[in-house]
């Protein structure tokens, strides 16, 4: 008699539970279109197999368009605790003595020490090219002529040095030295640089900064200036022009159905489950209706 009666609930449960499972699995099943005799079997391949290129273009869209606009990329990376992060990031940086920073763009050592070489034989060449170009010869017959002037001034021998006689001592003098310049003048322009090229590598850009009486305050404001200046100018155009809807849309149609059904199950496999259980419920208080009246 109570087997009789609960009969009716019990069988209820049961099919409310074995129709929500089985359309629940019908959202991943069958995987491939189904055919009998040249005709497709309906309900074949299931609803998200199906609509797999749908659900991908949706997917995209409403990611690109509602969830991961342009604000608010760019109101996370203008946020303070980002903003700060890059500022403390950036300070480590100025704070690091040149040579590591420098070695780390070039990537190795024997990069860093060509680029280094090539820059003090082109500062040397420089220099050197210079200082020839001065026409030193002259300057020194010129300047040196004017001092023994000054120090020979009210002497006896300011009677016997004129000019024809200061030249002719002085001249010698000057193209000697001209000379050993032209000869030697490389080598100690070039082992002066780098010395001085090694001894600025020790130092960090803030200490550079520092002696050119600049603020460590003064250069966080210039690197925040500079940080906000760059995002404003570029993350739109940045964003504009990575299609976030499309990337989405062409990852979702490589997945296979059966990433895809793991995906899914991953982030409603509950949801799934009560959807189920919820049809054994409902089955059964249709038996219970269907039984009181």
């Amino acid at each position: 008699m109570i087997l009789s009666k609960l009969a009716g609930p019990l069988i209820g449960a049961l099919i409310g539970y074995c129709t929500n499972y089985i359309a629940v699995k019908m959202l991943f099943y069958p995987k491939k279109e189904i055919r009998i005799f040249g005709h497709k079997l309906p309900f074949t391949p299931g609803a998200i197999p199906k609509g797999k290129t749908r659900l991908a273009n949706a997917i995209g869209n409403i990611v690109a368009n509602t969830l991961l606009t342009e604000e608010d990329i760019k109101k996370k990376i203008l946020s303070p605790e980002t903003e700060n992060a890059v500022m403390d990031k950036m300070t480590d940086v100025l704070s690091t003595d040149l040579h590591s920073c420098i070695s780390k763009v070039c990537q190795s050592e024997e990069t860093y020490e060509n680029i280094k070489d090539k820059i003090t034989n082109q500062l040397t060449d420089q220099i050197l090219d210079s200082v020839q170009r001065m026409n030193l010869e002259n300057i020194i017959v010129q300047e040196a002529g004017k001092a023994v002037k000054e120090k020979t001034r009210g002497t006896m021998l300011e009677m016997f040095l004129n000019d024809d006689m200061l030249n002719s001592l002085i001249q010698p003098v000057g193209g000697e030295i001209v000379k050993y310049i032209n000869e030697n003048g490389r080598d100690y322009i070039k082992s002066e640089i780098s010395t001085k090229l090694t001894s600025l590598e020790e130092k960090s850009v803030i200490d550079l900064c520092g002696a050119l009486d600049i603020s460590k305050d003064g250069i966080q404001k210039t690197v925040d200036s500079l940080y906000h200046t760059a995002l404003n100018s570029v993350v739109g155009s940045f964003i504009g022009s990575i299609d976030i809807a499309g990337i989405i849309e062409e990852k979702i149609n490589e997945m296979s159905v059966d990433d895809l059904e793991d995906m899914v199950l991953t982030i409603m496999k509950k949801e799934l489950n009560t959807i189920v259980n919820l049809g054994a419920l409902v089955g059964g208080l249709l038996g219970i209706l269907n039984m009181l009246f």
